[in-house]
């Protein structure tokens, strides 16, 4: 068999046009355009056919043969059992073509639900607390910037709730309370322990320091199980998948910022939140009720979770989480 071929001897930039010939016991020889060389099957590397694009011969003396008799070169490889290119098979081939499209797109889906979210619980759990306090700092200090204002509550108020804090983390140094108002009846907790209290939901509790304790008691069940970390974590992944596909790097930066400010908790976050909180308020021979009633206030004012922006902003409906914390 022949084919035809452009040589390059690897030391220069120099194009021959030559024969390349495979001859009885696997020897392949060029003997053309001044060009002499001799070796044998084993000791080439063809590159991979991808449609009709020339195939590289690469050889030990790193000389290098460029080739678009394609067919040949599959018909000789075959003969010999040689693999050959299985990017050809799935473009010859529309079913493989249609098979290999919908596995990637599973891929991708499986990567961007199920999958982020298995690594984003795995992987919060051992990032450093240092990590986390710099990504809280950075929020907090956004969030002061942009959208909160400073608290009115009186001082007597304020040391009123930060002495209720205190008992509900057990006096662990990583917790601290912030007061802040100007973003409506609202509470959550950053990955490091930080807990904002709005002026509005204190407001909302119409006195009622139960409610307030348990709605402290969830936002601290929040970073027990580490939920802004595995939503920064998720968004992460996420962003990576779209920008490998898309090039567009700068959704990373975009994702990862609102990811933390928009605190938009999963149903199994939430529901984990409020068990930690329903177990907490037992322990302490406090009832559960109290932050029940925090939602059905809610729900009285129309102020259902999946309608506004508010607190708990989430999945799980008023009623849900209302009907199990009366259990």
């Amino acid at each position: 068999m022949r084919i035809f071929a452009q040589y390059f001897d690897g030391k220069t930039s120099d194009k021959k046009e030559v024969i390349v010939e495979f001859l009885e016991n696997d020897i392949v020889q060029i003997d053309t355009n001044g060009v002499h060389f001799k070796t044998t099957l084993d000791k080439i590397k063809f590159s991979s056919r991808v449609g009709n694009t020339p195939r590289m011969l690469t050889f030990l003396d790193d000389s290098i043969c460029y080739s678009d008799e394609n067919d040949k070169i599959d018909a000789l490889l075959r003969s010999k059992k040689n693999s050959f290119s299985f990017v050809h098979l799935f473009e010859s081939k529309l079913r493989y073509a249609l098979i290999s499209i919908v596995f990637i797109l599973l891929t991708v889906l499986f990567f961007l639900t199920i999958g982020s979210d298995i690594a984003a619980k795995n992987i919060a759990k051992i990032i450093p607390q240092s990590i986390e306090n710099k990504i809280s700092t950075s929020t907090l200090k956004t969030l002061d910037e942009y959208l909160l204002e400073p608290s009115k509550l009186s001082q007597e108020e304020k040391d009123k709730y930060r002495k209720m804090f205190l008992q509900i983390v057990e006096n662990e140094e990583k917790y601290t309370l912030h007061f802040r108002r100007g973003i409506g009846i609202n509470a959550f907790a950053l990955p490091s322990g930080d807990i904002i209290l709005t002026d509005e939901l204190v407001e909302f509790s119409d006195g009622n320091d139960e409610m307030v304790y348990g709605i402290l008691v969830h936002e601290k069940g929040h970073v027990v199980h580490k939920h802004s970390m595995q939503l920064i974590v998720k968004a992460s992944i996420v962003s990576a998948v779209i920008t490998y596909f898309t090039g567009d790097v700068s959704s990373i930066v975009a994702t990862l910022s609102t990811s933390m400010l928009n605190a938009d908790y999963s149903r199994n976050f939430e529901k984990e939140a409020d068990i930690y909180a329903k177990n907490k308020m037992l322990e302490e021979g406090m009832s559960p009720k109290h932050l029940a009633e925090f939602f059905i206030k809610m729900s009285e004012n129309s102020l259902d979770a999946n309608k506004t922006h508010n607190y708990f902003d989430s999945h799980p409906s008023n009623k849900q989480r209302i009907d199990y914390l009366l259990q």
